[in-house]
């Protein structure tokens, strides 16, 4: 005799079987809006301590970075340009830099894998006053943050380390950071929810630049921490903030040993759209 399965289990199988959809994965692919613009701020305080004196460095600056997603054989690829920028750069014995747009000239082009290593593949010409501001090769490696490839729930942690060296207009620069991230929950902004992460971690550099003629060689460790909001829909970064602070040693031409520096920095940047063009 044929048995016959009851009702309410095939009922239940097909609830299992058409149960609530996966979350999307937290990567990296093209976006659904791809031309964008990202407003960018950065301030970071400098102190030098020279025969029991601190001597204050600072730059302060804004920019704006139209950008273009466009599918890439390992990713995406990122298109990134200049449209606008005006920092100010103090210095305890010299007049105040100035810099703007004109500064940077040409196209940053890199791709990114869908947990967001960079791999570069064009870089600007930036002039050496303006690279205190705008890095090619920091941008591509630290401007977006590194995701899992999968799909998160609110409390999973992940753990990164993001390690790059290159020139600029400046000099030469290197860094690595080893970063934490992990899902605090979400939020709505502007009617859009949102996935909140939070990072923290450590940075340590190395950077020998010459500005105005002077030579200065400077390695710090930072501890950074921040957080990340994320558009699951659109599948992109709509804000990133990170605050860091430390120590370090600076080397100039007309001290005899490296100087110690205390080093104060808050980053932010925020998606802004715009319209075709």
């Amino acid at each position: 005799m044929k048995q016959r399965v009851p009702a309410i289990l095939g009922a239940s199988s097909l609830l299992v079987a058409c149960g609530p959809p996966s979350p999307p994965a937290l990567a990296y692919g093209v976006p659904s809006t791809t031309e964008v613009v990202y407003d960018f701020a950065d301030t970071t305080y400098v102190f030098v301590s020279v025969m029991g004196q601190n001597l204050e460095m600072s730059q302060a600056g804004v920019a704006r970075y139209a950008i273009d997603f466009a599918p890439a054989p390992r990713g995406v690829s990122v298109s990134l340009s200049v449209e606008d920028l005006a920092a100010t750069i103090t210095r305890p014995m010299g007049a105040p830099l100035r810099i703007d747009e004109n500064d940077v000239e040409g196209m940053l082009v890199f791709t990114l894998d869908r947990r967001g290593s960079s791999t570069l593949s064009r870089e600007p010409e930036v002039q050496p006053q303006a690279s205190l501001m705008v890095s090619g090769v920091s941008i591509a490696h630290t401007f977006f943050p590194r995701l899992p490839g999968r799909a998160v729930v609110a409390g999973e942690e992940w753990v990164d380390t993001v390690s790059f060296d290159g020139r600029d207009g400046a000099g030469a620069r290197s860094e690595t950071s080893v970063l934490r991230y992990a899902v605090v929950g979400d939020t709505v902004v502007a009617g859009r929810p949102l996935l909140v992460i939070s990072l923290r971690g450590t940075t340590q550099s190395a950077n020998d630049m010459s500005v105005s003629g002077v030579t200065v060689s400077q390695s710090s460790e930072l501890e950074v921490q921040g957080r990340i909001l994320w558009d699951y829909q659109r599948g992109m970064m709509v804000e990133s903030v990170k605050r860091a602070t430390g120590r370090g040693t600076a080397s100039v031409p007309i001290a005899p040993a490296p100087l110690p520096i205390t080093i104060e920095s808050t980053q932010r940047a925020r998606l802004r759209e715009r319209q075709p063009r």
